[in-house]
């Protein structure tokens, strides 16, 4: 199946993830990308951010809340949370960031899995890196690459490593899109956009979870 969207949603992502953007333009893009699919993974690191500001944040977590964290995801997904809600200035409950990255790295398993079982969708460690050479590698951001230097990688390990399950889901989503619009475009009376869609699909996971 060509992905033809890959890199449209791409600029979605890199633009909630990295760029800081006008009021008028972030209302704009929120519209867009107001979804679950990224809403509690994302980290946002704002284009004021110093590396050596990003640096102090990340150490501190590294120090203080990594080591009670034993699972790799959830220790990622615990970092991008960590680092967005110090840049935003909110207080942080160490045992409730830790509980809510539990929670998301088993929803986020879980969605692939449903996607796997439920859809038959399976990709390629090839095709992720197509698409992320395609689109993030090829969009670098000043924030972006100041965030991977904070974090003593490369861009290139940022986008293939560090963000590799953020962007294997959306090549996921790309081949669910159509899948999941003939399953429910005939019983709906409403255009089924995207964020209808991931919501129809979410809605599947809740019933098998509960």
């Amino acid at each position: 199946m060509k992905r033809v969207t890959g890199l449209t949603i791409f600029v979605l992502i890199i633009v909630g993830m990295f760029v800081l953007i006008d009021q008028s333009d972030s209302k704009k893009m929120s519209e867009q990308v107001e979804n679950k699919m990224f809403t509690q993974t994302e980290t946002k690191v704002y284009s004021e951010s110093t590396v050596e500001e990003l640096k102090k944040i990340l150490e501190t977590f590294q120090n203080d809340l990594a080591p009670q964290i034993n699972n790799d995801f959830e220790r990622k997904l615990a970092e991008r949370m960590y680092v967005e809600m110090k840049k935003s200035g909110e207080t942080i409950d160490v045992k409730e960031l830790i509980i809510r990255a539990k929670d998301q790295a088993d929803f986020e398993r879980a969605w692939l899995e449903h996607a796997k079982s439920e859809y038959g969708i399976v990709i390629t460690g090839d095709e992720v890196d197509e698409w992320i050479e395609k689109g993030p590698d090829a969009t670098v951001v000043e924030s972006q690459r100041r965030y991977a230097e904070a974090k003593e990688m490369s861009v290139y390990q940022l986008n293939h490593d560090y963000y590799r399950d953020q962007y294997m889901k959306w090549v996921v989503w790309e081949d669910l899109i159509p899948l999941v619009t003939d399953r429910y475009e005939q019983s709906s009376e409403h255009v089924l956009d995207n964020n209808r869609l991931i919501e129809l699909y979410e809605q599947e996971m809740e019933v098998i979870i509960e």
